[in-house]
């Protein structure tokens, strides 16, 4: 029989029981770890994830001591770890179960939350001050290459979720082994440093010391003081529409991996193919065919066409039309129309930039076309971002996805287009403004742009590292074209997918190069690699890269930005097939792309003061090549420069009338210019002969006064009119034109010349960016090089006496000889900076 004490007794040790597990779940230990438990603890995790781990390498999430509920529940544990001895560490975080004691019970969630295989992610740094019930921040440094390129603040209490709240959580619980995911800060420094000190002063705002450099930084406002020399910026998390966000989520799935996917997009497009095909044959109907998004004006879309125009202004521009490759050409096929919309802005003056057309490659297909754009690389610049996803670096941050925000750039963006393979599908290389995410590999396609704005298109060598002077550098599988071959390495397999390449046509995108300088877009909406390659041979390139590939991955974005904070800009796609969206290339993009922008057609101001181009030009004139500047000296004084682009002039010297060596021969005064390369003036250099000093001097390939080595030796030495300024008295032998002077600037610093006095002096000067400057007027020593360190020189030669007479075509007329030794200037057209990336790596290997 039951009755009411017993029952009243039961219910008091059930609640007894209840409060006491309470209590033992609850209440704290009575210290953290001991030594020799972080110890046990750091063997066990070691043991559990194969990585070589250490008790220093070890962190919770949170400051609580560890209980016995974390026997029960479980607690997140941060550390960094290597995939063996000696390697670079990765910042980890898992899911754990302990006793007390230390003893670890078992150990889920394990999330590699840094991936970066070259960089050494460590040591962590943690929050000093933080709530025992509130996740901690930790800040990193991370190493590579012997040096530290960045660090990044990771935050547990998660990011800002812009997707569907299940989707995020989906995600985040794969990326990170938490459903609010991991937030991350990166700060990119723009110079590495040998060492970092890293410390939280708060919740929001840490300092990193880098010896001589130091930031703090300011996690609400993402910005760092001082400004110069680091970038603090916050990784985005971006909306994916749900068919993306779902095979990209089953992908990454362990058990699932990429080939199931492969294998049903291999058979979705095999029967759209079968459907359009079975079509054509049974109605004699085409699918509806490519058309632009928004059709030009018949003014606009006619206005050049390479075969109707008539004689053109630039042979080279646009390109020759294409003979149909299937016989009878559909309407416009082949013919290069301007393909630019009118509110893209544009260089005064200038042709189209962008031409477009089309050929058709395929006898079953024969409804199917591969679109083709020409771009004049002389009025564009080539940019590379990487995206917020992709490529995932193999060390530091992940990209921006969006155009730079640097000064002054927006207002030059004319065009985007898509980049190539994720990371997972071959690792291909990629630099970003001088940071490497990804090593170059070894015979890849390559495009490379380097930091004087030349391009380079070709097959990567064996050279270790990257040379200082790219800028940035993009890869993809072998070259599609090469030397006019198509598919030199006979490649089968263009992207990954399941069975026969060639018989699964479907969206393709790659990027080529003619011998002319033009860069090509190749897009095709239903074909194949090797006909993507056809088609660049056809227009005439010699080397070519495959892109991305399928729908919504490839596409060509013409852009005007007015005010990219205000979201006020235009786009259009290239073809209204291509499926993408406004934001793509300007807010945010997954993976990584290619930007065009105008090419400045003046240099940066120098002390405030523009440049102009009032100075007779080499042709175009669109591009000028020669610029002119007065800056501001003492009351009552200013010095005169001249800039002239070296890849645009030609130099010649002659000697003076008043220079008395018997050696001279009538061609060494004169100067007779070439019937294709406009004169463009004259300067004058004084004479050799009259200075307080002897100075060399030496034309038509012989010395007439000799080179004297003295203190300062510097001359200015002419290669088949190519200018350069070198240090010494000795003259190569392959110098035929020489003239020494006074070498006050050598390799970017001061050569330690001065003068007090106020005297009329003529400097020229070469910059780092490919410009020639004269600069003349009476100027004391330390006015001389504070101006010539603000116009960047690199080299500098001083000729003190000389008269600074400067004559330009269409002033006075020029003289075919002047009293003082001169420089006569030819015009040489401007040419495209893009060229083959072997020749330039050859050169690089023998320097």
């Amino acid at each position: 029989m039951v009755t009411s004490s017993s029952i009243a007794w039961k219910a008091s040790s059930l609640l007894g029981t209840v409060a006491a597990l309470h209590l033992a779940l609850t209440a704290p230990s009575r210290s953290t770890l001991a030594p020799d438990a972080r110890a046990r603890l750091a063997r066990a995790v070691a043991a559990s994830t194969r990585l070589s781990v250490t008790a220093d390498d070890l962190l919770f999430e949170r400051t609580r001591a560890v209980s016995l509920q974390d026997a029960v529940f479980g607690r997140a544990l941060w550390f960094t770890g290597r995939a063996r001895p000696g390697a670079p560490r990765d910042v980890y975080r898992a899911e754990i179960r302990l006793t007390p004691d230390g003893t670890l019970l078992g150990l889920s969630a394990l999330s590699n939350l840094t991936r970066s295989p070259l960089g050494d992610d460590g040591p962590m740094v943690p929050e000093a001050v933080a709530s025992p019930d509130a996740p901690r921040r930790i800040a990193v440094p991370s190493r590579a290459f012997g040096q530290v390129q960045s660090a990044f603040v990771l935050d547990p209490a998660g990011d800002t979720a812009t997707e569907a709240r299940l989707r995020r959580e989906v995600t985040n619980a794969l990326e990170t082994g938490s459903r609010v995911g991991v937030a991350r800060y990166d700060l990119r420094l723009d110079r590495p440093a040998d060492r970092v000190s890293l410390r939280f002063l708060s919740h929001d705002r840490v300092s990193l010391d880098a010896g001589r450099r130091a930031w703090t930084l300011d996690l609400r406002a993402l910005s760092t003081e001082p400004s110069e020399g680091a970038t603090l910026s916050r990784q985005q998390r971006v909306d994916k529409p749900p068919v993306i966000w779902a095979v990209d989520t089953v992908r990454s799935l362990p058990f699932v991996g990429p080939a199931p996917i492969a294998w049903l997009e291999q058979h979705a497009f095999a029967a759209r193919d079968w459907w359009h095909q079975r079509v054509y044959r049974w109605f004699g109907r085409r699918p509806p065919p490519a058309t632009v998004a928004e059709e030009l004006s018949p003014d606009d879309a006619g206005r050049v066409i390479a075969s109707e125009a008539g004689p053109a202004r630039d042979p080279d521009w646009p390109p020759p039309v294409i003979a149909p490759p299937l016989g009878a050409a559909d309407p416009g096929e082949g013919r290069w129309v301007n393909a630019t919309p009118p509110w893209v802005r544009h260089l005064d003056g200038a042709p189209p930039a962008f031409y477009r057309t089309f050929v058709r490659l395929d006898d079953e297909r024969p409804y199917t076309r591969v679109l083709l754009v020409a771009m004049d690389m002389r009025q564009l610049e080539l940019g590379m971002q990487a995206g917020v996803e992709d490529p995932v670096p193999h060390v530091g941050p992940r990209g921006d996805g969006r155009i730079p925000r640097t000064p002054g750039l927006m207002p030059r963006v004319v065009g985007a287009f898509n980049g190539a393979f994720k990371t997972e599908h071959g690792a291909y290389g990629m630099a970003v403004d001088g940071r490497v995410l990804l090593p170059p590999q070894p015979g890849a396609a390559t495009v490379v742009t380097l930091d004087d704005g030349r391009i380079a298109m070709g097959s990567w060598d064996t050279l270790p590292g990257l040379p200082s002077a790219v800028r940035s550098l993009r890869q993809n599988l072998e070259p599609l074209l090469a030397d006019g071959v198509e598919n030199p390495s006979r490649r089968g397999l263009w992207g990954f997918v399941l069975g026969g390449i060639e018989t699964m046509p479907t969206v393709r995108s790659g990027l080529c190069a003619d011998d002319r300088g033009h860069l090509f877009y190749a897009w095709g909406e239903e074909t194949t690699a090797r006909r993507l390659g056809r088609a660049m041979r056809l227009a005439g390139c010699t080397y070519g890269m495959h892109l991305d590939m399928n729908p919504t991955h490839a596409t060509f974005h013409f852009l005007r930005v007015d005010d990219v904070a205000q979201r006020r800009f235009q786009y259009r796609a290239l073809d209204g097939a291509m499926q993408s969206h406004g934001d793509r290339f300007l807010y945010y993009t997954l993976k990584d792309f290619f930007y065009l922008s105008l090419r400045p057609t003046l240099p940066a101001p120098v002390r405030g003061v523009a440049w102009t181009a009032s100075r007779p030009q080499p042709p175009p004139s669109w591009m000028p090549g020669v610029t002119s500047l007065r800056v501001p000296l003492a009351p009552g004084r200013e010095a005169s420069v001249e800039a002239l682009a070296a890849d645009r002039v030609r130099l010649h010297l002659r000697a003076g009338r008043r220079e008395p060596a018997s050696t001279l021969v009538a061609e060494d005064r004169t100067f007779t210019p070439s019937p294709d390369r406009p004169l463009l003036g004259a300067i004058e250099l004084g004479v050799a002969a009259s200075l307080a000093e002897p100075r060399g001097l030496c034309v038509g390939g012989r010395v007439q006064l000799p080179f004297v080595a003295t203190e300062h030796a510097g001359h200015l030495a002419l290669r088949d009119g190519a200018v350069s300024i070198e240090a010494g008295a000795a003259v190569a032998p392959e110098v035929r034109e020489a003239l020494q002077g006074v070498l006050v600037r050598h390799r970017g610093a001061s050569t330690g010349w001065t003068d007090a006095a106020v005297l009329p002096r003529q400097v020229l000067a070469t910059t780092g960016d490919g410009r020639l400057l004269v600069v003349s007027g009476a100027l004391s020593g330390d006015e001389l090089a504070a101006l010539l360190h603000d116009l960047g020189a690199a080299e500098a030669l001083l000729f003190e006496r000389a008269s600074g007479a400067a004559h330009w075509t269409g002033d006075e007329g020029l003289r075919d000889a002047w009293p003082e030794s001169a420089v006569f200037i030819e015009g040489v057209p401007a040419a495209s900076p893009v060229m083959r990336l072997e020749g330039w790596l050859r050169g690089q290997r023998g320097a």
